[in-house]
């Protein structure tokens, strides 16, 4: 059985802004999008198939764009800052894929210098959320499962641990990828279609980065609501 990473919200305890904007710090923003548990377990499967997300289509316009100082985690300690700006949110049939940038720019450190996820202390795990129902999702994985069936405790921490390590977003290196100092990538990630054509969806694209609110959902195969 696919396990379709929805995860229903009791209560959302963040402020929501009007329009496509961001709604603050990464600390407070990126938690509650996250929380709760998945409807629905089972071994996690990869999205079905379809074009390469990363060049099916070449998304150029920006939605919204957020800065934040570079945060530090467990590598090396950058300053400057990170700039987030989300693209789009598509739907195609049964999946949905966000896509957005990530530069990181620090004039103090070397040009050649790089910022991992992982110097950051951030996890490339994108959610999105429609409040109006109260679902999140999460992107699909070919390992593990975000609420594996039948499993707690040590187990469920492992399937979860392997959901995470294969993830279908981009880039494909995870935490480890090096974003180059004042540059910026392209990223993407895949996830379940939303149910019920939400018009309008909160998006978080990286766990600790700050949170994009209202986001325009497009449906590419123009059925939407």
């Amino acid at each position: 059985m696919r396990a379709r990473t929805i995860v229903t919200l009791a209560a959302l305890s963040v402020t929501f802004l009007a329009g496509c904007t961001g709604s603050g710090d990464a600390e407070t923003d990126a938690g509650p999008a996250a929380a709760g548990t998945t409807d629905e377990g089972g071994a996690g499967e990869a999205a079905p198939a379809a074009d390469d997300p990363g060049t099916a289509r070449a998304a150029q316009d920006v939605m919204a764009e957020q800065s934040t100082s570079t945060p530090h985690g467990g590598g090396d300690a950058w300053g400057g800052e990170v700039t987030i700006a989300l693209r789009a949110v598509e739907v195609a049939g049964s999946t949905m894929t966000v896509r957005w940038t990530v530069g990181w720019s620090d004039d103090e450190a070397p040009d050649d210098a790089g910022a991992s996820y992982y110097d950051m202390g951030l996890q490339p795990v994108t959610t999105v959320t429609d409040r109006e129902n109260l679902k999140a999702y999460r992107p699909f994985c070919t390992e593990g499962a975000w609420q594996p069936e039948n499993l707690d405790g040590p187990d469920a921490a492992v399937a979860q641990q392997a959901c995470r390590a294969s993830m279908t977003v981009s880039p494909l290196e995870n935490i480890f990828f090096k974003f180059p100092n004042h540059g910026t990538v392209e990223s993407w990630a895949v996830l379940p279609a939303p149910e019920g054509q939400p018009e309008k969806v909160d998006v978080a694209p990286v766990e600790g980065l700050p949170m994009f609110t209202d986001a325009t959902v497009t449906y590419l195969d123009g059925d939407s609501q």
